[in-house]
């Protein structure tokens, strides 16, 4: 079977079994396709809310125990109860995670259960953590979590900046990341999200890249994470951004729009295509001046 996936890295066993056995149509589907695919057959096209949607879920991937503890080094993690499939799962979670964190990790662990299923040699045995599973999952759970009609009809509504991000989060109950993410991976979305760290001596340091491979972007102008950092509200503007290559050592210039905004101890930033700031919205009627329109201040 040929690499599939957005970084193009080679299929393990576990993630060849979890394709072949899925019965997904659709031609040659790649994993993420199967796991979309997986999730939507699962939850059907029953309109309910999300809460209902996640609990059904689980329901319909046998999670037979939900139990909350103070005591996990993680955010959850899900066990099968015997030797199968059919004999269900039992799931933990971190008691002190916000609730936005309890409902992702619940969707996420949920989702390894197709795994257990197509591939129950290999995951009803001692095994090592597979990476992509790891960031399928991932995908499961924002399929789960933000449905594709609803995003599509709330985000035709709203501008691409960071308000809307911020405000799509909250409406569908998850983090600015999975929100980004699921965005770009519908294609409503053609831009970069970032975050920066700021250093003991005030410069800043690229954090995180929400896109397949890490690249060390830098700013032609370094002065607006400075001027982000100090504002009390977004900035919006154009520039270039630029890498070094480690081939020749040239730099490669992209010319991006950008939304960057101060978020707690560090910046997040959206640069890419199709930014812009929300307009104001207008008053229905507005007195004409009785000036004439000189383009002059009156005297």
């Amino acid at each position: 079977m040929p690499n599939k996936g957005p970084c193009s890295e080679p299929l393990s066993e576990l993630i060849r079994l979890f394709v072949e056995r899925s019965g997904a149509t659709r031609g040659d589907p790649s994993p993420e396709q199967v796991m979309t695919q997986m999730v939507e057959r699962t939850i059907g096209r029953r309109g309910c809310g999300q809460e209902q949607a996640l609990q059904r879920f689980l329901e319909s991937r046998n999670v037979f125990s939900l139990e909350i503890s103070n005591d996990l080094s993680c955010d959850g993690m899900i066990s099968p109860i015997g030797a199968s499939f059919p004999d269900g799962f039992k799931m933990c979670l971190q008691k002190s995670a916000p609730r936005v964190r309890q409902r992702f990790t619940m969707a996420h662990e949920a989702c390894h259960t197709f795994f257990y299923e197509f591939a129950p040699e290999l995951k009803f045995r001692p095994h090592e953590t597979d990476d992509t599973e790891e960031r399928l999952c991932n995908l499961g759970a924002a399929v789960l979590l933000i449905p594709s009609s609803s995003l599509r009809k709330r985000s035709l509504t709203l501008p691409v900046c960071l308000n809307s991000l911020e405000q799509l989060a909250e409406d569908f109950g998850v983090s600015l990341a999975t929100m980004f993410l699921r965005l770009r991976a519908l294609r409503l979305w053609d831009c970069e999200l970032s975050t920066w760290h700021r250093t003991t001596v005030g410069s800043f340091v690229l954090d995180r890249l929400y896109r397949c491979r890490r690249r060390n972007w830098q700013w032609l102008d370094s002065s607006i994470l400075n001027q982000a950092w100090v504002a009390n509200h977004s900035i919006f503007g154009s520039d270039f951004i630029y890498v070094t290559r480690d081939t020749d050592g040239r730099k490669a210039f992209r010319p991006v729009v950008y939304n960057v905004r101060r978020f707690g101890s560090g910046l997040m930033a959206l640069w890419g295509r199709g930014i812009r700031e929300a307009k104001p919205s207008r008053p229905l009627f507005q007195l004409r001046s009785s000036q004439p329109r000189t383009g002059l201040p009156a005297g």
